[in-house]
């Protein structure tokens, strides 16, 4: 049975948990944290579980309000499940052959929640739209726009579960991730005033992302949706990403259709799951 701490994780901690992750990632085919977890790997305003078997770290889970995620070897799944459980919490499993998938399945726990990845090569994208009248696309600039990408950013994803809860710790921390590039982080604006962004990644492997893409709700119908996607999608192609990816919810129809439209396929899956409250 390994051994179990609540501590906020130090230095050594971390880098034991990322080793494991890198691990998992390995052996399941997808990272078992996400970027937010991994943004809050050392943060007090979540609850950690941690799981070591002697001096080995094994487990690592974190609880963030009502949500969690877990990575740990087979034999500590348990464990980990056991020490973060508590009434209507929903647990992320990343990846269609993610480990502890099967464990939920078999101790009840149900799907409440489907993010799909999509991916599609970086070749062939389609031309530029013409911009609207009077709007204009230029970089993000590190704190000068801090401000009004946040509230952009909740508005656009006022109803969305982890994005529209942002705050500036949040963006710092992206920020300040050595994957971060200010280039790849287009604003769209018209007279001062922002009204959409497309936030570009790029992996260690290379792989791009499109990492968050948002409109302001009263830019809606201009059709800077799609303006930005392929702008975005250029940048990356542009610094030599082959492919790109992305996640969307199950049950976004609008922006599900937005990317089939512009070349995207289903690649893998992450499901949230909860147990029954009957």
């Amino acid at each position: 049975m390994p051994e179990l701490s609540a501590d906020v994780p130090d230095a050594s901690v971390r880098a034991a948990v990322l080793d494991l992750a890198a691990e998992v990632e390995e052996a399941d085919g997808a990272p078992p944290l996400s970027d937010q977890a991994l943004a809050l790997l050392g943060s007090p305003s979540v609850t950690h579980v941690v799981a070591f078997d002697g001096s080995r770290l094994v487990g690592y889970g974190q609880r963030d309000a009502e949500s969690a995620e877990m990575v740990a070897d087979r034999a500590s799944v348990d464990a980990v499940l056991d020490a973060l459980a508590r009434p209507g919490l929903r647990l992320w499993s990343h990846g269609r052959r993610s480990r502890i998938a099967p464990v939920f399945a078999d101790r009840g726990y149900e799907p409440v929640r489907e993010l799909h990845q999509l991916r599609r090569p970086l070749v062939d994208l389609p031309a530029d739209s013409p911009l609207p009248e009077g709007v204009t696309i230029r970089a993000f600039v590190p704190g000068i726009d801090d401000e009004a990408w946040l509230a952009v950013n909740a508005a656009a994803f006022a109803t969305h579960p982890e994005q529209g809860r942002w705050t500036a710790d949040d963006l710092h921390a992206r920020t300040a991730e050595s994957w971060f590039d200010p280039a790849g982080f287009l604003l769209a604006e018209r007279g001062g005033e922002l009204l959409g962004f497309h936030w570009t990644k790029v992996h260690s492997d290379g792989i791009g992302e499109v990492y968050v893409l948002g409109i302001a709700p009263a830019a809606q119908g201009l059709g800077l949706g799609k303006t930005l996607l392929v702008r975005g999608l250029r940048h990356l192609a542009d610094r030599g990403s082959p492919t790109v990816l992305l996640y969307v919810d199950g049950d976004n129809p609008t922006a599900l259709r937005l990317y089939e439209k512009s070349g995207f396929r289903s690649h893998d899956i992450d499901v949230q799951w909860q147990l029954p409250t009957n």
